[in-house]
């Protein structure tokens, strides 16, 4: 086994020497030294070699990257093109001095494992020491945490990090907020993950850390679409995170933006974003976003880690009453009856009207149930449009389908990330949610998607979707798809266009407020007003790649599918059927499939244990730690009712901090908050 000098890198007394030494110049193609210059070991430090002057060299990031090239790692991780390519442009501007990349991407399309996979790459090569991540969501930063690397410090890691040679791969990524310092300065090959939201409110810690480590950290902006471009413009916009983080990137070795969308969805440029003139076929006018990388739904569905999809779209018919106008005798109140599908104005309105959504929510569950012949383990995502909604909904499927598992996520719920992280770990059937399963959330169990939110830009249709386009590793990608089911507005059947089409083309964020139009002017004559007065939905069609099937078709699918306990979609089902000659056409003696049965209750099963990040393992901890302390005293009879029962609380937690020499505050890693807690049991 190879003995390693335990000091890995050079210090900066060392650094100084080696830089004087080599006079400024690299000692490998004698090019005057930049800022990033790297301290390098002549015989590699993990092949034995000492990290001494001797055996150092000063080189420039190409050099090195260069020397670095010849050594060998082991790893795992096997990369999907777009992976593989978002590394190369890195390492070409890298090299050619740009000094960011640019990456267009589909949900699904691996980003995350993309940007640490580049990471890990550049901190083998010397070039970077630790990385910075900006993420949209908290949950998204708990997600990056926990899916790099995770565990207590006494066992094993788990997570991604797994699939890259532990000789030399990249540390912790912790979750951070405002804590300080944001990575440790003897935690080389680490980095930390924070909010935009974060970002903006601490500004201080983070551009005091950036400017501490100029030069040696990755900054990595993901959903950059959530910047805009701070500088001024003819429509305005700009955002503090964004002006932050080209702050951030002017102190960084280079900077990685990962967007779905060319443009924040005011339809304002991304921060740091070069454009094009428009093409002649865009009616909008919209630039084209100048990107070094690209992963599109097509590209996703050729090589295999992306679903295929059968969108089923029921109709409504809508009723719309107008009052009269008091000033006109000649114009009385009209009723006007019409199709969802020729006409989508008031959706939201018709999507609050239980005789449509329960319709739709009756088939997300049907499909559900479908999915779940092939894998227990099948769930489904429901949208809503607001948390009144999403409530009545929950309160809906419990009540008609007795022992379907539903779980809830609305942003107004303080137990809405934990709400997430369990549906993605435990037992479950649907979860209904507000924009919460959204950006980023990867749960590839999720198979079925229920739109009842009248949102329609199609970023933000292209995001909830993916939820359930990400191919699952515990099944046969080619016998997975995803299930959509939808309104049939018009909206709605371009987006359907889009998906069949497989086109990628300037996707928009809609924006979370964005309202849906006022009735009235606020003025104090009486105005004409309109209204939805019901909406009932009435049929449904599907659509996919393959087919498309009219309802009256699908009605006689469905009846054959419950007939012969068939979990398959219909369009696969017809596809099979044209092959043969035998397409049901014939008029469906059964017009309406067989009620849905009440569902059995289910037998609890274990269930896997949630991971969590560093900082609720460390609240976890000293959550423990006071139930131990009270538990203790409770066994020695002093309880809340004791006279000085707060003083002894209070003198027994300082025996617990001086025998583990951490108190509350300072026990701020999980090791210490750990062992204060052990201190708390050995209490005799």
């Amino acid at each position: 086994m190879i003995e390693r000098d335990p000091q890995r890198f050079f210090n900066t007394t060392q650094r100084q020497i080696l830089y004087g030494l080599a006079s400024g110049l690299c000692q490998g193609c004698g090019n005057a030294l930049d800022v990033g210059w790297h301290a390098d070991h002549r015989i590699p430090w993990v092949n034995g070699g000492p990290t001494t002057l001797e055996n150092g060299q000063a080189l420039c990031s190409v050099c090195n990257l260069t020397k670095g090239r010849d050594m060998a790692y082991v790893d795992a991780f096997q990369p999907r093109p777009f992976q593989s390519d978002v590394t190369t442009q890195v390492m070409d501007g890298i090299r050619s001095g740009r000094d960011r990349t640019i990456v267009l991407a589909s949900p699904g399309s691996g980003k995350t494992l993309a940007y640490l996979a580049l990471a890990t790459r550049l901190f083998r090569e010397g070039l970077i020491d630790h990385i910075a991540v900006f993420v949209p969501r908290v949950a998204l930063a708990q997600q990056c945490e926990i899916g790099w690397m995770h565990g207590k410090p006494s066992e094993p890691p788990s997570g991604m990090c797994l699939l890259f040679d532990s000789t030399r791969r990249f540390g912790k990524i912790r979750h951070r907020i405002k804590e300080v310092p944001l990575t440790s300065d003897h935690e080389r090959g680490s980095g930390f993950v924070s909010t935009y939201s974060a970002l903006a409110i601490n500004e201080r810690i983070f551009t005091e850390w950036a400017a501490k480590h100029e030069g040696r950290f990755l900054l990595i902006a993901d959903e950059a679409q959530f910047c805009g471009d701070s500088k001024d413009n003819e429509g305005g916009g700009g955002t503090k995170a964004g002006a932050l983080i080209e702050k951030l990137h002017g102190f960084a070795l280079h900077t990685l933006l990962l967007t779905g969308t060319p443009y924040r969805a005011d339809n304002q440029p991304l921060i740091l974003a070069e454009y094009n003139d428009p093409l002649p076929s865009d009616r909008r006018g919209l630039r084209t976003l100048v990107h070094h990388a690209e992963a599109s739904y097509a590209d996703g569905i050729a090589e295999g880690y992306l679903r295929t999809f059968e969108m089923q779209l029921t109709n409504c018919q809508v009723t719309q009453k107008t009052l009269g106008d008091p000033a006109d005798r000649m114009r009385g109140e009209s009723t006007l009856t019409y199709n969802l599908s020729d006409n989508g104005d008031g959706l939201s309105e018709v999507l609050k009207d239980p005789q449509t959504w329960e319709p739709l929510a009756d088939r997300v569950v049907a499909k559900v149930r479908d999915k779940q012949k092939f894998n227990s383990s099948y769930r489904g995502l429901i949208s809503c449009m607001g948390q009144n909604e999403a409530k009545a909904l929950q309160k809906y499927l419990q009540s008609r389908y007795p022992g379907l598992r539903v779980g809830i996520a609305v942003s107004s719920d303080t137990e809405a990330p934990q709400a997430l992280a369990d549906f993605r770990a435990k037992p479950m059937d649907i979860l209904v949610t507000v924009r919460m399963a959204f950006i980023g959330y990867d749960c590839p169990e999720i198979t079925v998607v229920g739109i009842l939110t009248h949102y329609r830009d199609g970023g933000h249709l292209m995001q909830l979707v993916g939820r359930g386009l990400r191919v699952w590793k515990n099944m046969p990608a080619r016998e997975q798809s995803c299930v959509i089911v939808a309104p049939d507005d018009p909206k709605m059947k371009e987006f359907l266009a889009l998906l069949r089409g497989e086109q990628e083309q300037g996707l928009r964020r809609i924006d979370e407020r964005e309202t849906t139009g006022e009735l009235g002017t606020g003025t104090d004559d009486q105005m004409v007003l309109s209204y939805v007065e019901s909406a009932v939905a009435t049929t449904t069609r599907a659509a996919s790649n393959d087919t498309d099937v009219e309802s009256d078709e699908l009605t006689l699918i469905e009846s054959i599918k419950v007939a012969v306990d068939s979990a398959e979609d219909a369009t696969k089902l017809v596809k099979f059927l044209d092959m043969y000659g035998i397409r049901t056409k014939q008029p469906a003696e059964v017009l309406n499939p067989p009620t849905e049965p009440e569902r059995e209750v289910y037998v609890q099963v274990p269930t896997a244990q949630v991971p969590k990040t560093d900082k609720e393992m460390i609240e976890d901890y000293k959550s423990r730690t006071k139930s131990a302390i009270t538990s203790y005293l409770a066994a020695n009879g002093i309880t809340p009712s004791t006279p000085g029962y707060q003083e002894t609380i209070t003198k027994t937690t300082a025996r617990v901090n001086d025998a583990c020499g951490y108190n509350t505050t300072t026990a701020n890693t999980v090791e210490r908050a750990e062992k204060r807690f052990r201190a708390a049991l050995a209490l005799t």
